[in-house]
């Protein structure tokens, strides 16, 4: 698990800048300062590592974000010149340290190039640069170990669609940032079956099954066919019912809201023991029951040992999480949840849950619009 990213001269982040992380954090507060900059920094990595363990290169417009070139990613206030530095610490005794810093390309602006790589374990410290003058090629197994297993699944998800041609995934299956690979996941039988953490109803722990049991458990009301499986076809494409009845409806003529949360769901449900999740705003197209059930789904997912990042503006999201937080169904605690909030002046604050699940130092302008509005309207209404 990573227990703290360090951001320097990237993006916003022009100080160095700490973040430290548990099992479930939840990234909030006003828009544009901060929270995706946060995750990017992990994303950016991840696409770099599934180029080249080596991590000679990072790549600024991959698979999971596209970001520009080298001066979109760097900090616009700090001097040419200056490198860009990333760090991660984690809980794992051979990976304990990781830093990353890298430079400016003169030739290609679309990438950036590695000065040095820092790797601290539980009893050594190793130093390896592009040239290999220290210690030469970095190993990338623990890379590898690290960057791999990152889900990322993004705000701008794909609606509600006819139909998906068929694809060989990657040996590392995901859904896709956008949700583009969500069919094709569930069409593989050979995905394993989920964890027991996650079984819902009482049918098979197929992940086909239990997407639709937590599909219908979030919207009240859920089933799904894929159709195209057979060797014939192309292209798949999917069927849902949202009532108790045998009619079933192309997902265009059932809403947004289930093509919206049917990556999630299937994000959860294939991740594994040491996998990271990202997500950006799950609310989207929820109402708020919907929210507060997949806020206390990825709760669960975090109890079966995968790392879990929320970016979010619903207050729907974090009392779930607080919620989760206190029924001891779900196995984790307020340790295991962390809150930061980022505010105007582009700092982050890490708001401390007490055991009850009460927020100790609550910010102002932390979810307190309802508050606000509601006094207008008794002030209008007099």
């Amino acid at each position: 698990m990573i227990t703290t990213v360090t951001l320097e001269n990237f993006k916003c982040f022009k100080e160095r800048t700490s973040f430290s992380l548990s099992k479930i954090n939840l990234l909030t507060g006003i828009n544009g300062r901060g929270k995706s900059s946060l995750l990017q920094s992990l994303l950016i990595l991840s696409q770099s590592a599934w180029n080249d363990d080596t991590m000679r290169k990072l790549i600024i417009n991959g698979d999971f974000v596209q970001l520009g070139n080298f001066d979109d990613i760097k900090n616009s206030e700090t001097p040419r010149g200056e490198h860009i530095k990333l760090e991660i610490e984690t809980d794992d005794n051979n990976i304990k340290h990781l830093e990353f810093l890298y430079k400016e390309n003169e030739f290609d602006h679309l990438v950036a190039d590695l000065v040095e790589i820092t790797l601290k374990n539980s009893g050594n410290e190793k130093k390896y640069e592009k040239d290999g003058k220290v210690g030469g090629s970095i190993d990338g197994y623990f890379i590898k170990l690290l960057l791999f297993k990152i889900h990322f699944v993004g705000a701008d998800r794909l609606g509600p669609i006819k139909y998906v041609d068929k694809i060989n995934l990657p040996i590392y299956t995901r859904v896709g940032g956008r949700g583009e690979f969500t069919l094709n996941a569930l069409a593989n039988d050979n995905l394993n079956t989920v964890h027991q953490n996650l079984y819902l109803g009482k049918d098979a722990k197929t992940v086909v099954q239990q997407t639709q049991e937590w599909l219908s458990y979030i919207l009240e009301g859920a089933k799904i066919e894929i159709k195209g499986k057979d060797k014939e076809s192309s292209v798949l494409y999917m069927l849902l019912n949202n009532k108790n009845n045998s009619y079933n409806y192309k997902p265009a003529n059932v809403g947004f809201g289930y093509s919206y949360v049917l990556p999630l769901i299937v994000t959860g449900l294939i991740a594994r023991e040491g996998d990271i999740i990202i997500i950006e705003n799950p609310e989207a197209h929820l109402h708020p029951r919907a929210q507060s059930r997949i806020s206390e789904f990825f709760s669960k997912v975090a109890s079966c040992g995968v790392q879990v990042f929320i970016e979010s503006h619903s207050e729907h999201i974090l009392n779930g999480l607080r919620i989760s937080a206190l029924n001891p169904k779900i196995g984790l605690n307020n340790k295991d949840l962390t809150i930061h909030y980022f505010n105007e002046d582009f700092n982050s604050q890490k708001l401390v849950i007490d055991e009850k699940g009460k927020i100790e130092n609550w910010p102002e302008g932390f979810f307190d619009q309802q508050e606000i509005d509601l006094a207008e309207i008794f002030r209008y209404s007099r």
